[in-house]
């Protein structure tokens, strides 16, 4: 279900700037939430009328509600960094985040209930073709000819990432990543097989939505277990698949942080550190 998706994942995505770039994203969240939806949907004014002050007391809500509890868990990884963690930790704490991101889902399901049901068809169609962009794009940038290239491409990612986190990693950490990588199985085809699914899914529910002899309970429910969809998939391959990755993701973060130095570490917790300031500022807004 891939397009309601987008609507929590957007509101998550402020997390992956930089940190100077928090304080501006989050509190413009609402426009740039709306925007992003907008290039999917083509709302028209009425649309958009409607969904301005329900993206408005959603945010008002995440800020209060939410806000604390990212930084209690930045609490926590700034806890972790200070000594080894087990892989089981790793998970734990990707766990953390699914959950706050089911939480959103559920704040999000009455505004995507009110607006499908006003969607037409042209609306629809467009959406369809976003999608179908958007996958070419997905395409271009993790499904490469090779293996080889397939490994380069997300050695490359991961070592940008682990940078940002510890700053400047030697040959013997870069090597940790390339090991891991080789070692776990890369499928693009399984993944971009959920992502067609997650597609059609989606637009079959928001096409469902518009039926106006369905309760609202009932169009609820549409969507609840369109979200339960995409945390456990009705695609088994898919499902045994990225459960047997996020174990080796996770073996790989305790693998590679168990390398650290102390210098490493401090850079690490440093910059837990100021991403927890930024949201402890923006709780007082």
């Amino acid at each position: 279900m891939r397009t309601i998706k987008t609507l929590f994942i957007l509101a998550l995505a402020f997390s992956t700037l930089s940190c100077s770039l928090v304080k501006t994203a989050y509190n413009n969240a609402p426009a740039l939430i709306a925007w992003r939806l907008d290039s999917y949907f083509n709302f028209s004014e009425a649309q958009k009328t409607k969904l301005k002050p329900a993206l408005q007391e959603l945010h008002a809500w995440h800020r209060k509600n939410e806000l604390p509890r990212y930084v209690a868990f930045l609490d926590e990884i700034t806890n972790d960094l200070g000594h080894d963690v087990s892989a089981k930790t790793a998970c734990q704490r990707i766990e953390s985040i699914k959950s706050s991101a089911q939480t959103l889902q559920t704040k999000f399901t009455p505004i995507i209930v009110d607006i499908a049901e006003s969607l037409s068809d042209q609306q629809l169609q467009h959406l369809q073709q976003k999608l179908e962009k958007r996958n070419e794009e997905w395409k271009e940038e993790w499904w490469q000819e090779t293996t080889e290239e397939q490994r380069e491409v997300r050695l490359e990612k991961s070592r940008d990432f682990a940078e940002k986190v510890y700053g400047d990693i030697n040959e013997k950490q870069i090597n940790l990543l390339k090991q891991s990588i080789a070692k776990n199985n890369i499928d693009p085809a399984i993944i971009y097989s959920e992502i067609l699914r997650r597609d059609e899914d989606a637009l079959n529910i928001l096409k469902a939505l518009r039926n106006p002899a369905l309760s609202n309970e009932e169009k609820t429910q549409l969507v609840r277990a369109g979200f339960e969809r995409t945390q456990n998939s009705p695609n088994l391959a898919y499902q045994v698949y990225i459960d047997k990755l996020t174990q080796q993701t996770c073996e790989t973060i305790a693998s590679l942080h168990a390398s650290t130095n102390a210098q490493q570490r401090l850079h690490a917790q440093q910059w837990v550190e100021d991403y927890k300031t930024q949201f402890t500022v923006l709780q007082s807004k």
